[in-house]
Parts: C-alpha cells; sequence; structure tokens
C-alpha cells in the first residue's frame, strides 16, 4: 500500500457579522472542498498549508495550528491519503483562483458549506473544525 500525505487548511472570515469560508471546486471532477496540496521535501505541514493555500486560492493566511483535524481516504487502488487541514483565518480576503487546478474559488457563508461540500470525509471534517471553535477546544 502506497501513503501520500497532504496539507490545507479551512480558511474563514467574519463578513457582515457571518463566518465565511473558502471552498474551491477542483477543475477535474468539479468537486468542492478545501484549499490542500502534496508535502514537498522538507516541509513542515503548516508550512505545505500555507504554500497550497496561496497556490489555490491567492489568499494569505494565519494558521491556528492547535485546531488541526486529519483525514485518509483511498484517492485510487492502493494508495491511501492522509490529508490534515488546520483552521486558518484570511489576511487578506480576494480569491485568485490557480487556473491549472482550480475551476472556482468561493466565500460561502457558514450556514451554506455543507451543502456546497462535495464529499461526505470534508462535511465530517469541518464540522469537526468547527465544533473546536465552539467549544474552545
Amino acid at each position: 500500500m502506497m501513503k501520500e500525505k497532504s496539507c490545507g487548511a479551512v480558511i474563514f472570515r467574519k463578513h457582515q457579522n457571518k463566518y465565511q469560508y473558502v471552498l474551491v471546486q477542483q477543475r477535474f471532477g468539479l468537486h468542492f472542498g478545501f484549499p490542500k496540496g502534496h508535502v514537498e521535501k522538507d516541509e513542515s505541514e503548516v508550512m505545505t498549508a500555507c504554500r497550497e493555500v496561496k497556490e489555490e486560492t491567492g489568499l494569505d493566511i494565519e494558521i491556528y495550528d492547535h485546531i488541526r483535524e486529519q483525514t485518509s481516504y483511498s484517492p485510487r487502488p492502493g494508495v491511501i491519503k492522509d490529508v490534515v487541514y488546520f483552521l486558518a483565518q484570511a489576511k487578506s480576503t480576494i480569491l485568485s483562483k490557480q487556473e491549472e487546478e482550480i475551476a472556482d474559488a468561493i466565500w460561502v457563508d457558514e450556514s451554506d458549506v455543507l451543502n456546497k461540500l462535495s464529499y461526505t470525509t470534508d462535511k465530517k471534517l469541518f464540522k469537526m473544525i468547527t465544533d473546536k471553535i465552539k467549544f474552545g477546544n
């Protein structure tokens, strides 16, 4: 079994008294999820998350590394992929999508995030991270 690892972030901002989160739509498959990407040599998880977010969305972020969740899935036969996500606050708000990989990058109201996400694993992840925020863990 081959292992892969990616890191990304669940990015928020407060906009007009509501919390909004960034979702990206992959160019291939058109599914909505959170920005993430493969760990490169000598990168920490936080470094990877920051780099991938900047590449895919154009955003600078502040990572809350104490709020970290991990999911695992099989993207293809014989491969297990671990993905680490951190909670992050956007330092900038203008989205600029990476044309090669991303079909769309959007801000979504917290109440609409679960409806927009394509995969159950991402929905569970979002609930775990937002529960940690609400309960102060």
